[in-house]
């Protein structure tokens, strides 16, 4: 969500102009679709998602065995860039032949409000199929006022990652499964004191999501109307008790000279990996989907860990990350069903096995930990499951939802108030400015959008 809600709605309403312009030009009766549809006798069904390099052979891999698994439906899959540049091509091109029937999207706010999809409850009521089939945790991060909107595919979770050479080259305890904030703190603190400087005990990086993993740790919501999921969300919730003891424990890390700062953009991220990589930094906390980079690019042991937790207070459980797919509302009944089918194909305990053992993402559906693939995998490196241990481990509530707020502000100004609270400056004055910007952003979005997003809690 890098983008403000009223830069998407000002695409769609320019894309909406522009398809009529094309439209007047263009017969798009006359489209690849239809053409390949006629060759193979086979319901042709477009889908556009974001999965590059080893993860996206891995799916056209799914999509291949889908194909060949039955002879009514063909899924053509595309690569569209980033989730950014796929959400903008498809917001700029709604309502046309070139727009996907299933579309692979992180943006969950800008989707449900953009409102062109069915939710997947619709297809799983008539289909009566089992959504108990998958964790409830996850499913929880795609739910409406109770109802699926789509399908989550590549879920992830924030989980903490340590360089276990380090710890045991310098003296330090391993971490425990569900480290405590005073446990990484002194963890930290000792491998940069061990090391005389060469090792930065941790770092956590300016990236907004990170610290709403942490407060959903504590039971704690960054929105009020149950963190959104129940009702459009009026106001937001970032100077709490929780957000206060997460930055007071980064704030005492810094002071300790045992934390690395890495900035913030675009560079931050690939600057953390790099410097976890070379033995530059102990302890950090990502998605678990980087796992996959650092199984492939790390030359020392490490380990994985629950997302830690702050001191005298039980860990609740974070929020899934990651994308899920939607179905298109303006395609017709069959491709809608084709979609569905690949959908639950995709969905099976052997795919998801596959799609986690390859890439790293969690796989979703509950049976996939009892094949034998996944059984191996967890064997041989049994950090894999700390992700899915997690997940079993948590409570699904509000917090562990994870905020449902069509206003990107949110990213913007929790990230400097980050900024702020790293250079030094009061943590409680800093979430308090940062609060105040939000929420004046939900407001005059609530004010100028109403009846979209009253739409939203209506499909």
């Amino acid at each position: 969500m890098s983008k403000t809600f009223w830069h998407r709605w000002g695409q769609l309403i320019a894309a909406t102009l522009a398809v009529l312009a094309v439209v007047s030009g263009i017969a798009f009766t006359t489209t690849a679709r239809n053409a390949a549809q006629a060759s193979s006798g086979r319901i042709v069904i477009s889908f556009w998602h974001s999965m590059n390099g080893p993860n996206g052979q891995l799916l056209d891999k799914i999509v291949d065995n889908f194909n060949q698994s039955q002879t009514k439906y063909k899924v053509v899959s595309q690569y569209e860039g980033s989730y950014g540049l796929a959400e903008s091509k498809y917001i700029n091109t709604l309502h046309t032949n070139v727009t996907p029937t299933i579309m692979q999207q992180s943006d969950i706010p800008t989707m449900t409000a953009v409102g062109d999809y069915v939710p997947i409850q619709q297809f799983a009521d008539a289909d009566h199929y089992d959504l108990n089939q998958f964790y409830p945790g996850i499913l929880s991060g795609f739910k409406l006022k109770g109802k699926l909107q789509s399908m989550p595919f590549n879920a992830s979770s924030s989980v903490m990652y340590y360089n276990k050479d380090l710890f045991k080259k310098y003296g330090v305890k391993p971490l425990s499964k569900s480290p405590s904030y005073s446990e990484i703190r002194a963890a930290a603190k000792a491998l940069t004191e061990k090391s005389k400087g060469a090792v930065k005990g941790a770092t956590l990086q300016i990236y907004p999501w990170l610290p709403e993993q942490l407060a959903a740790n504590q039971n704690a919501v960054v929105v009020n109307k149950d963190n959104g999921r129940t009702a459009v969300a009026t106001s937001a919730e970032l100077n709490t008790p929780a957000m206060q003891r997460t930055f007071a424990w980064v704030q005492n890390m810094i002071k300790d000279g045992s934390f690395q700062n890495y900035g913030t953009g675009s560079s931050a991220s690939a600057n953390q990996m790099a410097g976890f990589l070379a033995g530059k930094i102990g302890i950090f906390m990502q998605s678990s989907a980087a796992a996959g980079t650092i199984a492939k690019g790390a030359k020392f042991k490490w380990g994985e860990t629950f997302t830690a937790h702050a001191d005298g207070v039980p860990a609740n459980g974070v929020a899934a990350g990651g994308a899920s797919l939607w179905i298109s509302k303006d395609k017709s009944k069959a491709e809608q069903q084709g979609a569905w089918e690949f959908i639950k194909y995709a969905m099976e305990a052997k795919q998801q096995a596959a799609w986690q053992i390859g890439t790293g993402y969690i796989a979703v559906n509950k049976a996939s930990v009892k094949t034998a693939a996944l059984q191996a995998a967890i064997k041989k490196n049994p950090d894999i499951n700390v992700p899915i241990e997690q997940l079993q481990a948590g409570k699904v509530n509000a917090a562990t939802a994870g905020p449902f707020l069509v206003n990107s502000q949110m990213d913007q100004y929790l990230g400097t108030a980050m900024q702020q609270i790293y250079g030094g400056k009061d943590i409680k004055q800093s979430l308090q400015e940062a609060q105040n910007e939000v929420n004046k952003g939900i407001r005059d979005t609530n004010k100028n959008n109403a009846a979209i997003l009253k739409s939203v809690f209506t499909k």
